[in-house]
């Protein structure tokens, strides 16, 4: 138990509390392995436990068909403890598991683990929640744009025009709509035009549309012709003024249906893979789809 309490104390939950503080939760601890394909709870079910990783992989899967995957080190099933409400997803393992059991009940029974302790630990999973529930919506442009690229975040200079041989360009369209199309194939995020890779705000005047109701209106007709009038519900578009430039920010949802990007006579599956985002060999893209998509088997 000294090892798996060693680990904990590397999470942001319990990096606040000192050995001993730390060595005081043993009591609603214990360890759980979990084969593969085996489900650690479901929706409905009372969350009685936070659980942390201690090895392999698991699939979190909400109702809203969005699925995240967490890994060795993660933290979850703190909303539910915290609310004292029924789960609201389904977490299975996607390859053989070992996890840390925390006992939320207990947590809050002084008997067990002391009201000081229980204090910090309560706060620091508040934390976490007040994140999880700032939709993208909610997070400023500019904030955004100031972390950087990242798995959920990706900038475009222009959204038509080709800045080396000046001029419209269909690649770069493409490009961005690479990007959309493969939020929607995963867990959802945020574009944003008008910045480079470094996070220099260019502004959308380079694209040379007449105003800004012209480049949504082009932005709308190439999604409906390219990846389909049926996902533009997963998108929200807005353009915003940062200092003294616009950008535009599309906010991507996760589809229920898979994205295709048209290329001529050619369909695209394209997935984000990190901060990448990847065209699916056609050898894998059948596993993706039935993983990502199929509801029977990711519940």
């Amino acid at each position: 138990m000294k090892e798996i309490l060693t680990q904990l104390k590397q999470h942001e939950v319990f990096s606040a509390l000192s050995d001993a503080e730390l060595a005081s939760i043993e009591p609603i601890l214990h360890q759980e392995f979990y084969e593969e394909g085996a489900v650690l709870f479901d929706v409905g079910q009372q969350p009685n436990y936070l659980f942390f990783i201690i090895s392999g992989s698991l699939r979190l899967h909400l109702t809203n068909n969005e699925y995240k995957t967490l890994n060795k080190g993660q933290l979850f099933g703190e909303i539910g403890v915290i609310n004292a409400d029924f789960r609201s997803g389904t977490v299975m393992a996607v390859t053989p598991t070992e996890v840390i059991c925390i006992c939320g009940n207990r947590l809050f029974q002084s008997e067990y683990v002391a009201s000081n302790i229980a204090l910090k630990i309560v706060r620091a999973l508040s934390r976490r929640i007040t994140n999880y529930l700032r939709s993208k919506e909610q997070i400023s442009t500019k904030e955004i744009i100031e972390q950087g690229e990242s798995d959920y975040v990706e900038f475009k200079s222009t959204l038509r025009w080709n800045l080396r041989s000046d001029k419209k360009d269909k690649i770069i369209e493409n490009a961005s709509l690479k990007t959309v199309a493969a939020f929607m194939n995963a867990n959802g995020g945020t574009l944003i035009v008008g910045v480079d890779d470094e996070g220099t705000i260019l502004g959308l005047e380079t694209d040379k549309f007449a105003n800004h109701d012209k480049l949504l209106l082009h932005l709308t007709k190439i999604i409906q012709d390219r990846i389909g009038s049926l996902y533009i519900k997963y998108l929200h578009f807005s353009i915003e003024k940062i200092g003294e430039k616009h950008v535009l920010r599309v906010d991507c949802t996760p589809s229920s249906i898979p994205a295709y990007l048209k290329d001529g006579n050619t369909e695209y599956f394209y997935i984000r893979t990190g901060p990448s985002t990847t065209n699916l060999r056609l050898s894998k893209v059948y596993v993706y789809i039935k993983e990502r998509f199929d509801k029977k088997s990711n519940l």
